[in-house]
């Protein structure tokens, strides 16, 4: 079975279950089945976007990835999931 890899770059500091850095890289698997609790990496207005999904909820708590601004709330309908993040390789 063929796996499509990719690397998303951090390009600001996200407080998301540990603190990602600027430096980061999320290694992220291309799928858009995802399941309850695992960590997505998404578009939303255009912009790349992290979060934890939570299949019961209509939204999702997302932080960006390479603009300056706190979390936002956005309906998951609105979101175009790219991937699930499977690894890190952390500038540390």
């Amino acid at each position: 079975m063929e796996t499509n890899v990719f690397v998303q770059a951090v390009e600001i500091e996200v407080d998301l279950d540990r603190r990602l850095r600027r430096g980061d890289a999320l290694i992220v698997e291309e799928r858009q089945t995802v399941r309850d609790g695992e960590l997505v990496v998404a578009e939303a207005d255009r912009v790349a976007v992290v979060g934890r999904f939570a299949g019961a909820e209509p939204d999702m708590l997302v932080y960006p990835l390479a603009a300056q601004g706190g979390p936002r709330r956005v309906r998951r309908e609105a979101l175009h999931v790219r991937g699930v993040v499977i690894g890190l390789r952390s500038v540390l």
